[in-house]
């Protein structure tokens, strides 16, 4: 196999802010967040997705919720020395 057709990626999903590509080749998906990029193995997405998706509730849950009625405590804005 030649250099060329070794590193043909495909395109598995993405949009003009961010993109995931696998290579084949190198049996490696590259995250890419506009300037930056990432290589990581398959389990790591699945890792960094389930990661996030928890993220992603919990920061809904943290907006549409007031705090006096949540599982979370308020945290104050002054400042202490």
């Amino acid at each position: 196999m030649d250099s060329s057709e070794e590193h043909k990626k495909t395109l598995l999903s993405g949009n003009d802010d961010c993109c995931v590509v696998f290579c084949p080749g190198c049996n490696v998906l590259e995250l890419s967040f506009g300037a930056m990029s990432l290589r990581i193995s398959a389990e790591s997405l699945y890792t960094l997705s389930s990661v996030l998706n928890h993220a992603k509730v919990r920061h809904a849950q943290l907006q549409n919720t007031a705090p006096a009625n949540a599982n979370v405590q308020s945290v104050s804005k002054a400042r202490v020395h």
